[in-house]
């Protein structure tokens, strides 16, 4: 078994199907056959080997690495079920999509639909997200419904839209409509937030470390009883990024209760107020 890291030496004018790109999978190819495998473009296909610089060291887990700026490259470890790939650069959009195990880990920027119906594994995007993280694929119904979505900067629009289960984490500021027609799932947003929030909630927990400029009219203030959730609940976040991973004892947040215009049972948590 090999792991495979592939450096960019020729990006093209047009937008590449990186769904190909597997750890798993490539990790039981040739080093002959490796730079042969073609890969969808924009009407035509290119080489593997036209792309890339292609390097081999023999590994026991499969791992698959890409150096280089790759925001040409949509749908990196779309489908993705074991192992461990890394872009040290930047992705294009898709990326994770519909993932059930592994990890995904993007040093840079990602594009549009990051997460999209992500099944499980986890993805860590260390720079920002484009808009729909995390939320359903264009005319679905469902969003993601397992793993852990992690964002060191900041995330678009509609981010977790029509999330049914799993984690979100975003360190910065998360764009109008966030987490908008949420079933079910935890959403965390560090930074500022956008308009609409929660627009649509049936269900689910959204933790905000900073209190928005407007609380949308259909929340309401209040609940008891949570305590032991909340000791659970950053019981978790200590293992993740910061800023929640130091709200382990934290104070009990305000609790709003919405949205209500849709019989929403869904939460919003305000911490630091």
């Amino acid at each position: 078994m090999n792991a495979v890291t592939l450096r960019v030496k020729s990006a093209p004018g047009f937008l590449i199907d990186g769904s190909k790109l597997l750890p798993a999978v490539l990790a039981a190819v040739s080093a002959t056959e490796l730079p042969r495998i073609m890969l969808q473009g924009a009407g035509e296909t290119c080489a593997l080997g036209d792309l890339f610089d292609i390097a081999l060291i023999e590994n026991d887990k499969p791992s698959l690495t890409i150096e280089g700026d790759a925001r040409w490259l949509d749908r990196i470890g779309a489908d993705m079920t074991e192992g461990t790939l890394t872009v040290d650069g930047n992705a294009g959009d898709y990326a994770g999509m519909k993932m059930s195990g592994g990890e995904l880990h993007i040093q840079g920027d990602a594009g549009a639909l990051a997460a999209c119906e992500m099944q499980g594994g986890r993805l860590s995007i260390h720079g920002n997200a484009g808009d729909f993280a995390a939320s359903a694929l264009p005319g679905d119904m469902e969003g993601m419904t397992g793993g852990t979505l992690a964002i060191h900067g900041n995330a678009g629009a509609r981010l977790a839209d029509r999330m049914r289960r799993g984690t979100v984490l975003v360190a910065g500021d998360a764009g109008d409509f966030a987490a908008s027609r949420l079933i079910a799932g935890s959403v965390c947003i560090g930074g500022k937030v956008g308009a609409h929030l929660g627009y649509g909630m049936r269900r689910g927990t959204v933790l905000l470390t900073n209190a928005p400029s407007r609380i949308p009219p259909t929340f309401t203030e209040g609940g008891r009883g949570f305590d032991v959730f909340w000791l659970l609940f950053t019981r978790m976040l200590a293992r993740e990024i910061a800023p929640f991973s130091s709200f382990a004892g934290a104070m009990l947040p305000r609790r709003y209760a919405g949205d209500l215009a849709v019989d929403g049972r869904g939460e919003l948590l305000i911490a630091n107020s």
